[in-house]
């Protein structure tokens, strides 16, 4: 037990002391303090500090983003529908697109993800309507290649482009 009696009178004082009202800001809290020059200031309140982001969140993080940049210096390019719709341009499209994710290995979610950022204009429209018509569990990287084939790629042409191929000689 502690025998000083300033000590004592200090203890008392604090001890007496009415509770801080709800709201009060630390400084208003301590009239002990402001009258007694010798008592101790209380420590500065604790900052909190951020934890650590663990490496596997950041990694989730970056590949939920496209990497537009990465898939476009390959060679892949946005896509926009033109008034004639052209099939060729289309399935040039298409084809390069592919090509691109497969020299970089993408899975079919990594492929679908990054189609979709490549979409421009009327045809990001129409992507984003067949969405709302079908179930989510049906949308993947082939049902994207069906659907675009269906909507820009005509029957008439692929046909056609395949009766071209079976006369090469």
């Amino acid at each position: 037990m502690d025998l000083d009696p300033d000590r004592a009178a200090v203890d008392d004082a604090a001890s007496n002391a009415s509770a801080p009202e709800e709201g009060a800001t630390r400084e208003e809290s301590r009239p002990e303090t402001m009258a007694n020059p010798n008592a101790q200031p209380l420590p500065p309140p604790l900052i909190p500090q951020p934890a650590p982001v663990a490496p596997q969140v950041v990694e989730v993080v970056r590949r939920e983003r496209p990497p537009v940049d990465k898939i476009q210096k390959q060679g892949a390019e946005e896509f926009r529908a033109s008034k004639d719709n052209d099939p060729e341009r289309a399935e040039f499209w298409l084809e390069n697109t592919i090509s691109v994710f497969d020299e970089l290995s993408y899975t079919p979610d990594e492929c679908m993800m990054c189609v979709v950022s490549l979409l421009r204009g009327s045809t990001y429209q129409w992507w984003n309507t067949l969405l709302f018509v079908v179930p989510r569990e049906g949308v993947n990287w082939e049902f994207f290649q069906e659907e675009f084939q269906k909507k820009y790629i005509s029957q008439r042409f692929i046909d056609q482009k395949r009766k071209e191929f079976l006369e090469l000689k």
